[in-house]
Formats: structure tokens, C-alpha cells, sequence
């Protein structure tokens, strides 16, 4: 994750020092304009083809400039696909860190995720979403829009639509548990808002797919917008730089709340693999448990790998285990060459149903959940290593 220099030092938790000798102010003084560079042999994949990515009005600070091209890669998102060899229907969307400052480099998280579970038999998706000077709804919209994309375009990539999950580091993972706890059914209406979080302006054949992903896996995750650890008025719980960049420092409570994802968790919100160091002294790790803990209270299946002595560091990732993880839950399921995908696409025992009466957000009920253990539930044994 990124640390700007006009946040400076944060005192008694020392994250600039920190960063700066762990290498993570991954281009924390490149241009805000710099794109992305792409690996050769690869093509962007605009998630609004042909059209301006949406922006949110008023226009915030420091985005003054609307008279841009459609294929500019910094302000219109974008994905990077990675085939696998042998490919078994699964996708999934990595999104990188960077604090909403900028996005890491590829070669730090991106690529690396990408290499690995194409290895697994996944397909990849690198999310290319707005940093600043987009903040709040922007990653939220383009995380959105790029499961959508993904489950729209599933025949042609030979993807399940079934299972399609997100992979999300440090701010990434802010993101990633967004596109996991806002979500719809997708477009009922294209002349009504379906919910508090589509964008605004003329909507296409893409905004008919679910915008809920499958599954959810996060390393190292930024998933809050509070403040400050409950009870006290000091001791930082959201990562301060990027908080302020996404919405500010004077925002209400009712948009700290709706972005702070673990106040977000339903019945309905997909199982999660979340993955965090003990040794992370740039995100704090309550980030990691209390939306742990908010899964469990409602039932969603999640499990965690917390890596003694980790930090906040691509090497705390442990990608063998989300493997093992994806297997259990029925997302590695091989396509068979038979032609009977259907039998094979059948959707794990978890899944979303598409069938019952959305609610107000357009998300769908799922019943006969057990409620889940007390908020304050140890991490257990098996679940650490």
C-alpha cells in the first residue's frame, strides 16, 4: 500500500518508516496521471467499451479534467487477462494495493497472483480501478462493473458465471470486500436507480448481470473507513491515507458506515479466505478480524490464515492455501470435455440464489443459515500458521 508524502509521519505507529524500508510506497510519487504499464503481448480490456467510465457529481477535488479519450488508461478502469494451460472455468478478479494513492506495481502483487492461480487452473483478471483524485464510489462502481464484465463475457472465456470470485490486496482488499458486501442482481430498470450504488447515466447490456461475486479472498486487507479502534479516540483503525483519499475527512457517519464493509456483511455475502501478518504494521489487523467476525455473526463461511511474524508484505500471502481453500469450496471444479457444463456449472451449496425476491439493493434472500459464533470468537488453531 501506498503512503503519499503530503501525509507525512503517523506518528507512534511509524508507517512512512515502515514503508519506506519495507519498499512499499510502491510509486507514492508518480504522477497521479502515470498509468499501468502493460505487459507485452497484453491488451486492456475496458470495462465501459466505447464509452466514458462514470463520474460522480459534483466532481470532486482535482478532477477537473472531462474532456479525455475513451481508451485513457488512467481514467477509464480497466482488466489484464491471464489464461491458464489448462483452464477449469473458474475466474477470478485480483485487484491490487496502493492505498487509493496509486496502484502498486504489477510485478509486486498483480502479475505474481496472476502467474500463481493460472497455475490453479484459474482464469485472471487484473482490475485496473480509479485511485485518486477518484475517491468514493469510483473503485466501487469499477469493481462492480468488472464482475459484471467477467460474467457477461463467460462464454467467451469458457468462465462458470458461477465462479467468479475476487482477490484483493491491502486497499485492494477494500475493494474486493466492497464489491462482496454492495452488490445487486443486476439492472431491472434502466430508467430507475436499483440501488444506493449504481452510477449514474445510460446503462447497457453488462448492468443486466449480478454484480455479487462468487467468492471473496483478501491479503493483508484495508476493509474499514472508522476512524478510530472502537473506544478510543486516538489509536487509528482505518489506514489514514487512503481513508482520507476515498472519502475524505469530514465525511458523515452514514457514508463512513456504508464504505466501512465489515458494518456491510449480510447472509447473502459471499465465503471468504482472508489472509494477514501478525507483523503488519501499516494496516491494522482489526481490519482483518472484525470483518472476520461479521462474516461469522452472519453465517457466511470464512476462513483465515494469519501468518505469524507476516507483514504487510506480498511474501504474507499464502495463495497455496487459498488453493486448497477454492478446492474445498467446489470453485476448482473442472469442465468437462464432454460437453455436460451444465452438470459441471452446477453452483456450490452456498451460492447466491438468483431465484428468490431481491431486497432493496437488489440482492437476493438466502435461507436456512445458522447464525453465526459471538463477534468476539477466538481465531482457532487450525485456522493460523
Amino acid at each position: 500500500m501506498n503512503v503519499s508524502a503530503v501525509f507525512g509521519v503517523r506518528g507512534s505507529r511509524g508507517l512512512w518508516a515502515v514503508a519506506v524500508s519495507t519498499g512499499l510506497v510502491c510509486g507514492a510519487f508518480a504522477p497521479v496521471t502515470e498509468a499501468q504499464t502493460v505487459p507485452q503481448g497484453k491488451s486492456r480490456l475496458f470495462l465501459w467499451s466505447g464509452r466514458y467510465a462514470p463520474v460522480a457529481r459534483p466532481l470532486g477535488a482535482g478532477i477537473s479534467d472531462t474532456t479525455y479519450s475513451k481508451t485513457d488508461s488512467v481514467r477509464n478502469p480497466w482488466l489484464l487477462e491471464y489464461t491458464p494451460a489448462n483452464p477449469n472455468g473458474a475466474a477470478m478478479i485480483v485487484i491490487p494495493g496502493g492505498g487509493y494513492d496509486n496502484l502498486s506495481p504489477w510485478g509486486s502483487e498483480g502479475v505474481p497472483a496472476a502467474n500463481t492461480l493460472t497455475g490453479f487452473g484459474v482464469r485472471v483478471f487484473i482490475l485496473r480501478y480509479r485511485v485518486r483524485p477518484y475517491g468514493y464510489p469510483h473503485a466501487m462502481w469499477d469493481v462492480q462493473r468488472a464482475v459484471r464484465w467477467v460474467r457477461a463475457n463467460a462464454a467467451t472465456y469458457g468462465v462458470d458465471p458461477n465462479r467468479i470470485g475476487v482477490l484483493g490486496y491491502s486497499a485492494g482488499g477494500h475493494v474486493a470486500s466492497t464489491a462482496a458486501t454492495h452488490f445487486d442482481a443486476g439492472l431491472t430498470d434502466s430508467n430507475a436507480a436499483n440501488g444506493p450504488h449504481w452510477y449514474p447515466g445510460p446503462k447497457d447490456s453488462i448492468d443486466l448481470f449480478s454484480s455479487r461475486p462468487n467468492f471473496q479472498a483478501l491479503i493483508y486487507p484495508m476493509t474499514t473507513m472508522v476512524r478510530y479502534r472502537p473506544g478510543t479516540t486516538n489509536d487509528e483503525y482505518a489506514y489514514g491515507p487512503g481513508r482520507t483519499i476515498y472519502i475524505g475527512t469530514n465525511a458523515s457517519t452514514q457514508l463512513v458506515d456504508y464504505t466501512s464493509n465489515e458494518k456491510q456483511v449480510t447472509a447473502q455475502t459471499p465465503p471468504a479466505f482472508i489472509n494477514w501478518g501478525t507483523a503488519d504494521n501499516l494496516v491494522d489487523t482489526l481490519n482483518s478480524t472484525a470483518y472476520r467476525d461479521s462474516l461469522r455473526a452472519k453465517g457466511v463461511p470464512v476462513k483465515t490464515v494469519v501468518v505469524t511474524g507476516g507483514g504487510h508484505d506480498p511474501s504474507t500471502a499464502k495463495l497455496d492455501s487459498l488453493r486448497v481453500w477454492m478446492n474445498l469450496g467446489g470453485y476448482l471444479t473442472s469442465i468437462r470435455a464432454d460437453g455436460a457444463r451444465k452438470a459441471r456449472f452446477k453452483a456450490p451449496a452456498h451460492a447466491w440464489r438468483l431465484d428468490a425476491a431481491p431486497d432493496a439493493l437488489g440482492r437476493a434472500a438466502r435461507t436456512g443459515r445458522a447464525a453465526g459464533p459471538a463477534l468476539n470468537a477466538q481465531i482457532k488453531t487450525k485456522d493460523s500458521e
